[in-house]
């Protein structure tokens, strides 16, 4: 994309720095559908350039932006806006903002007041005003069992401060449950990439809405990974199968394979044993990681996740008032 194409500026007398302005610009920008899933950015140079900014600063906001799950960064290719969760949840708050605030600045207009005023007050407005009691949101998690399904569960409450209630899938396809049930009454539905087409298959209509969110392996782990000698055999376990394979995708797509890999579940414990003794190096995701840290305290690592940062915005935004 020309950065001339790109309607966007700075103003370094309005109080948010030149970085956050630039940021909700492009998000909005990505949010309305004027710069569309697909499209390239321009690059942080030419950006630059155009609005008279340092090149870091672009980079921050890109990198930003990168975190959030809005767009995806390639060294020779450049900045893509993705068709992530995250940028279809901006789209879905975005749009309907578009219309009110095209009326609040045609207002604004007429009464001859300063827009930018306006706005910078009605921030100060929110922030001091009273908040109104309300009611918890109720949280209904979905997942398998195969996965860290109780890391999940612990990010959910600490991003958003309110009760999850778990529900697993197993029992929903036996039939055991259905979420129909009056007992999983909620608000929100949160599940993770990994089953989110499933569950949205499963939802009956109504107006529940539903989370999906992502985790990844801590960066530290996988500068460890690299330096685990070449040829060696490491073992992914969980508390399944399909979270074991899960934990060794995401080391495969950050391009560590100098190491062979295989991956175990608790669940199964037929083949434990024998990769305590063969593998040279275990990564024990945190729900399995006690269990069998005892077992072979010289081999087994913990294998640290943490949610994508898209999703803990996700889930802040259910309890902002």
């Amino acid at each position: 994309m020309d950065p001339k194409q790109l309607q966007v500026k700075v103003d370094s007398e309005i109080t948010f720095g030149v970085n956050t302005q630039l940021k909700e610009q492009l998000k909005w920008l990505i949010g309305t559908d004027q710069i569309q899933i697909g499209d390239m950015l321009p690059s942080a140079a030419q950006l630059a350039d155009s609005l008279g900014l340092n090149r870091n600063t672009v980079n921050w906001v890109y990198t930003q932006l990168r975190d959030e799950g809005i767009v995806t960064m390639h060294k020779g290719r450049g900045t893509q806006v993705t068709g992530s969760a995250a940028t279809e949840q901006l789209r879905h708050t975005r749009m309907p903002m578009r219309q009110l605030l095209d009326e609040t600045v045609d207002r604004l207009h007429s009464s001859r007041l300063n827009a930018i005023d306006f706005f910078t007050a009605g921030l100060a407005f929110m922030l001091l005003r009273d908040n109104h009691p309300y009611r918890p949101v109720r949280l209904l998690f979905i997942e398998c069992m195969a996965h860290d399904h109780p890391f999940y569960l612990k990010e959910i409450e600490r991003a958003t401060g309110a009760k999850a209630r778990t529900v697993f899938l197993e029992h929903i396809r036996s039939g055991e449950i259905t979420l129909e049930d009056d007992r999983l009454t909620a608000d929100v539905v949160i599940t993770t990439l990994n089953h989110a087409d499933e569950v949205k298959s499963l939802m009956p209509t109504g107006d529940r809405r539903l989370i999906v969110i992502g985790a990844s392996v801590e960066p530290s782990a996988l500068l460890e990974m690299v330096q685990i000698k070449p040829g060696s055999l490491v073992s992914f376990v969980c508390l399944g199968k399909a979270g074991g394979e899960w934990m060794a995708h995401r080391v495969q797509e950050a391009g560590i394979s100098h190491f062979q890999a295989q991956t175990l579940g608790v669940q199964a414990s037929e083949g434990i044993s024998d990769a305590l003794s063969e593998s040279d190096c275990i990564y024990a995701s945190a729900a399995v990681y006690d269990e069998l840290q005892s077992l072979a305290p010289d081999k087994v690592r913990l294998y640290p996740m943490r949610l994508e940062q898209s999703s803990v915005n996700l889930l802040h935004e259910l309890v902002q008032p």
